[in-house]
């Protein structure tokens, strides 16, 4: 992976054959995903991988995970991360909760970051 400036508010990281374009100005909102927005994303990313992954096998449609992070500025770092899981299914909740365990603990974004930051969570039925 490389990761490079493209412009004073820019960077584009590229692997393989893709290429993303990240926010890197200081708080500009127009400049794209900034960093912690990058970061909480990739673990949202990694445990729907995650949650795809078991719930193929276990025949459990995952509709979509929202992530938000708490952070603090001096020293500026993230406090904690929170999910919510969206899942349709007709699963009884022991059989979920089975699912997500199972994702988070096959999930290297997810496992990796909350080794640093506490993630907490929850999952509900849409």
């Amino acid at each position: 992976m490389e990761v490079e400036r493209i412009d004073e508010a820019h960077v584009r990281s590229t692997v393989r054959d893709f290429s993303l374009t990240l926010g890197a100005r200081r708080a500009d909102a127009r400049a794209g995903f900034n960093p912690v927005e990058t970061l909480l994303s990739a673990v949202g990313d990694c445990l729907l991988t995650a949650l795809d992954f078991v719930a193929q096998m276990s025949r459990v449609p995952i509709a979509a995970v929202e992530v938000e992070g708490e952070r603090k500025d001096n020293p500026p770092t993230l406090t904690q991360i929170r999910y919510v899981l969206r899942i349709a299914s007709e699963a009884t909740d022991e059989r979920l909760e089975r699912v997500v365990e199972l994702a988070r603990a096959n999930s290297t974004v997810f496992q990796t970051v909350s080794m640093a930051v506490p993630i907490t969570g929850r999952w509900e039925r849409v």
